[in-house]
């Protein structure tokens, strides 16, 4: 599931990405719209307890991380944080929710003809993702298309063979 999860368009979580800095669990960003956010997350913070149990200068693996913050949608979780200019730490107490993940990372018109998708990974919604994304670019007067896969890790087979049989051959 660890692996997998990303790949099938969804996961149910608090909705942030993180790295560990220095043996404390930082918030990298948070999911747009997901319960994080909401809730007054912001990029920087330090996660220093999750249900009131220390996360900080344990050597907490990332694994550690992701099994304290994913969880069945609707089920709270109390994260609390440090801040930057700020001495007292913040308890934000979310209740966990389906975290959307997608893999067109952007698609938008270069040029009045030329326009532009980039995919992150192959995963169970790629092919509708590159759908509605070229249908809103030609619908701009898209005739020229630059598909961006640098960085892109991969992921499931079938969506790249779908992606590349139902993109091109039907001469979208």
């Amino acid at each position: 599931n660890e692996v997998n999860d990303p790949l099938y368009g969804s996961f149910e979580g608090i909705g942030i990405e993180f790295r560990i800095q220095r043996d404390t669990i930082v918030v990298v960003n948070t999911i747009p719209g997901g319960p994080s956010e909401k809730k007054g997350i912001r990029q920087g913070d330090r996660i220093v307890k999750v249900d009131g149990k220390n996360v900080a200068g344990i050597k907490i693996s990332n694994i550690d991380v992701v099994k304290k913050l994913k969880g069945a949608k609707g089920s709270k979780v109390v994260v609390s944080v440090t801040r930057s200019n700020l001495d007292e730490i913040i308890d934000f107490t979310i209740i966990r929710d389906k975290i959307p993940t997608y893999s067109v990372d952007i698609a938008y018109m270069i040029k009045n003809d030329i326009g532009l998708i980039k995919f992150s990974k192959f995963s169970a919604t790629t092919a509708s993702e590159f759908r509605n994304a070229l249908v809103s670019l030609k619908s701009r007067g898209m005739k020229k298309l630059i598909v961006d896969l640098r960085g892109n890790g991969g992921g499931y087979l079938d969506a790249a063979i779908l992606f590349q049989m139902n993109s091109w051959q039907k001469g979208n």
